[in-house]
């Protein structure tokens, strides 16, 4: 019975050894691939950096200069609405005051014809 349970005991070790091996191969896997992914985004980051860098050496401007010149065309295109605006209210003044003066030479040269 001894043996029995020598037997048994070794199985048990035996397999409890295997578990633990599988489970710090598992562990080592998991690690290897958290490193590689990491090696990858350092590589992407570093490859973006390096892009910015050759963009910027030949003058392509970046999204925030961009989008501060799209602010500024705005607001230099609401004051030229704003400029524009005041002397269309001048000139449809104006504009009302040529046809009757238009229409009082044209009564005088009529006037004129028939006499």
């Amino acid at each position: 019975m001894a043996k029995k349970l020598k037997k048994s005991d070794d199985q048990l070790a035996d397999a409890v050894r295997m578990s633990s091996q599988e489970i710090w191969q598992a562990g080592l896997a998991a690690f290897a691939k958290a490193q590689e992914d990491e090696g990858k985004f350092f590589s992407m980051q570093l490859f973006e950096e390096r892009v910015l860098r050759a963009l910027s050496s030949i003058g392509v401007p970046t999204r925030q200069e961009i989008d501060a010149l799209h602010q500024r065309i705005d607001a230099l295109t609401q004051q030229v609405a704003a400029l524009s605006a005041k002397p269309a209210a001048k000139a449809g003044k104006a504009a009302v005051k040529p046809p009757a003066a238009k229409q009082a030479a044209a009564k005088k040269a009529a006037v004129k014809k028939v006499k």
